[in-house]
């Protein structure tokens, strides 16, 4: 992750100031937004709404149900603008498909809710009593099914699962980390949001209602009478659908906003607990010092290079002579004694100067080593191991890379994944086998806390001993399918395969 690259200012915010980086950021990319989500989820949504026209309200529980599916939509092109990225309309449109086949549970889950649902509600009331206790049922298990599709944090969540790709208990654990801060402001998020779509929905219904002339008949079921009576079955299906576009187009505007203040309360967690902001300006530091030694040594190189040069023209001048007359032997004596401690006042002075220049020097060097060394927690995470026993690695971005986690015939077992269909799964597999190599072989010393640019840049420097050409290709092939879902060509995976330089098994 380079944070260089960050187009917003990182620095601690409060809640309240991490929602609005995210809405600021949402209105400024609005338009990619827009794209993105009028081309994959309102055409999807569309669909629904036709597909279940005998019962739209279904329609709109199966949308309301896959809401974190459709706010990944929204969340890809944000991630990428806050790192000076511009995803393409082509990017987006992948991300709505990659979601659904990835969250196929929660996909199935919603489509057979829905249509266990309708068949409970249908029309006919011949055996309703009967059905009264699988309705109640029915209810039950929705309900028990909620936090299956999503906590109330649900904003907080969605960045560690799409960006972070953490499942299981690592996921767990990350969502303790950041949840510590900022899980209440998540939650009063959620709940404003969702009072924000009920607004939205109301305004468009009693917008389409105020514009009806007086007299048609569609203004006799749009009475409080009627609401309060029961007789919402006597609605026409065409005006239940109206209904669902209505509420499609709530879910749509809100989900823009929702999403992006969940990403900003999500950097601003992860800049509280990883110390972003320190690590921008200890880089910083580190270049202007760079820049103060170098000047310094330009200056003590040119310093005494001037003043010779103004005395040559003091001497080159008309008025400046020199007159020289023979004397007897004690005066020349005299004139070369002078003349000796002027010479010697000289280098008394020049080696005062230098001597002054080089304590300058040293002085900066030392504070800068002295800065590093009682900072060494911003760079890397502390270790309780003994001298000399090399640190044992287990993590790395993200991505378990212990050897006994890891297939026997780990290039095979990628094979057979990529084969499969499973690219980010094989590529993962084949980076896992990598990182685990370079560090059980002490090749490469990889922290915990590296990412994968700074692991890129560890094994660069030690050359093609670490096999630096090959992990470049891997790498690059990696961050293109985990974080652009842009799967490399036929070229480069068979150059992966061909040239793996890692033994396989489990202790590489």
């Amino acid at each position: 992750m380079e944070l260089e690259k960050v187009t917003a200012e990182i620095r601690p915010r409060t809640q309240w100031e991490a929602i609005d980086l995210g809405l600021r950021l949402t209105g400024e990319h609005s338009i990619s937004l827009l794209k993105g989500w009028m081309a994959s989820v309102f055409p999807l949504g569309v669909l629904i709404l036709a597909i279940c026209y005998q019962s739209v309200g279904w329609g709109i529980f199966l949308i309301w149900w896959l809401k974190p599916i459709w706010e990944c939509v929204a969340l890809h092109p944000l991630s990428r603008s806050l790192f000076g990225e511009h995803s393409t309309w082509h990017d987006n449109m992948k991300v709505l498909p990659a979601e659904v086949f990835k969250n196929k549970g929660l996909v199935l889950t919603g489509v057979s809710l829905t249509a266990l649902g309708w068949f409970l509600h249908s029309d006919n009331r011949d055996d309703a009593s009967s059905n009264a206790g699988f309705v109640f049922l029915y209810w039950c298990v929705v309900i028990g099914l909620l936090f299956y599709r999503s906590p109330l944090s649900r904003s907080l969540v969605l960045p560690i699962r799409y960006l972070e790709g953490l499942r299981g208990a690592r996921y767990k654990a990350r969502y303790q980390t950041l949840s510590y801060r900022s899980a209440s402001s998540a939650v009063g998020l959620t709940c404003i949001c969702l009072l924000m779509e009920i607004l939205l929905f109301g305004s468009q219904v009693y917008f389409a209602f105020i514009m009806l002339p007086e007299g048609v008949e569609i203004s006799e079921f749009l009475t409080w009478d009627s609401f309060f009576e029961g007789e919402f079955e006597f609605l026409p299906n065409w005006i239940w659908a109206v209904f669902g576009v209505f509420y499609l187009n709530a879910v749509s505007i809100v989900a823009w906003f929702y999403t992006g203040a969940g990403f900003g309360l999500y950097v601003n967690t992860r800049t509280w607990a990883e110390g972003w902001d320190i690590e921008l300006k200890f880089k910083g530091l580190g270049q202007r010092l760079g820049l103060v030694l170098l000047g310094l040594l330009m200056l003590g190189s040119s310093t005494r290079l001037e003043a010779n040069q103004d005395a040559q023209r003091v001497l080159d001048q008309e008025d400046f002579k020199v007159d020289t007359r023979g004397v007897y032997e004690d005066e020349e004596k005299e004139e070369e004694s002078s003349d000796s401690n002027s010479n010697a006042g000289e280098g008394v002075f020049a080696g005062i100067g230098q001597l002054l220049f080089w304590i300058i020097v040293i002085a900066a060097i030392v504070s800068l080593i002295w800065v590093i060394i009682h900072n060494l927690h911003v760079f890397r995470s502390g270790s309780k191991d003994p001298p000399g026993k090399p640190k044992k690695v287990t993590t790395v971005a993200g991505l378990n890379v212990d050897p006994e986690n890891l297939p026997s015939d780990l290039l095979g077992e990628a094979r057979k994944m990529w084969e499969s269909g499973q690219y980010q799964e094989a590529l993962g597999l084949l980076y896992r086998g990598a990182i685990s190599a370079l560090v059980t072989r002490q090749l490469v010393e990889i922290e915990e806390s590296d990412t994968e640019m700074d692991c890129l840049q560890r094994v660069v420097s030690r050359g093609e001993v670490a096999s630096a050409s090959y992990f470049t290709l891997l790498t690059n092939a990696w961050i293109s399918q985990a974080y652009a879902r842009r799967c490399p060509n036929e070229e480069v995976i068979n150059e992966l395969w061909s040239n793996w330089p890692f033994q396989e098994g489990r202790h590489q």
